[in-house]
């Protein structure tokens, strides 16, 4: 599950309702793209947007993903610091597969099992 760390600016991103996919079920924290609906997304695609809750009545609410954002996650294999990684086959966590990554690792936290960075 991503959630936010911390931000560099004092706003807070606006949570917005975009259309969802009938077929998929979505999950709270979980990394999305969105072109005309929002869906899950791949372990190496940049994701445009954070779910903020379960779709209901063909819309899911989300929150968009701005570069001043960082995020805490936790990590199926641990990442080296420093370092863009991929996403996990969920989209709720991070690999620390560097080929392709997305996901630029700022800290890592071992006792928790989690990191935290930004979206390139």
């Amino acid at each position: 599950m991503f959630k936010v760390k911390d931000r560099q600016n004092s706003c807070v991103e606006p949570f917005e309702f975009l259309p969802a996919k009938d077929s998929e079920v979505y999950t709270l924290g979980e990394a999305l793209t969105y072109t005309d609906k929002v869906t899950k997304c791949g372990a190496t695609a940049k994701p445009t947007h954070i779910c903020m809750g379960p779709a209901d009545a063909g819309v899911v609410p989300v929150m968009p993903v701005l570069a001043t954002t960082r995020f805490e996650v936790p990590y199926d294999a641990k990442p080296t610091i420093g370092t863009a990684v991929t996403l996990g086959t969920a989209a709720e966590s991070v690999t620390a597969t560097t080929t392709s990554g997305v996901f630029t690792v700022t800290d890592v936290d071992e006792a928790a099992g989690v990191c935290c960075g930004f979206f390139k």
